[in-house]
């Protein structure tokens, strides 16, 4: 006790107990964590389908981009990079069944209800 500050009798309590008390929110930790596994799957699937939309000559691209390259890594020009990120950012946007007919548009005739 000859190098120990003393704190008086609650501050003494209160390291004492810190060190020994349970955490009230362990339990809340223990599952985040073991929902962090589904989560990341279900991330992975969204990305892999997105990347899916893309044009065989974009996902490489893509690919690259999301790991974390940049423009000099690729061996490409900044413009280029740019360019062709923006391109593959649209691409991404773009709603899945843009341009396509409606399904009542292609029968020939309407349906009425």
């Amino acid at each position: 006790m000859k190098d120990r500050m003393t704190l008086g009798r609650a501050g003494d309590v209160r390291d004492l107990t810190a060190d020994i008390a349970a955490d009230p929110y362990a339990t809340e930790r223990v599952f985040a964590a073991l929902d962090w596994e589904r989560e990341e799957k279900g991330r992975k699937g969204l990305i892999n389908n997105a990347i899916r939309r893309l044009a065989k000559k974009d996902r490489p691209f893509a690919r690259s981009v999301l790991r974390g390259k940049r423009w000099e890594e690729m061996g490409i020009s900044k413009q280029a990079f740019y360019c062709k990120l923006k391109k593959v950012c649209d691409l991404l946007e773009m709603p899945v069944n843009r341009g396509r007919k409606r399904l009542l548009d292609i029968g020939g005739e309407s349906v009425s209800g």
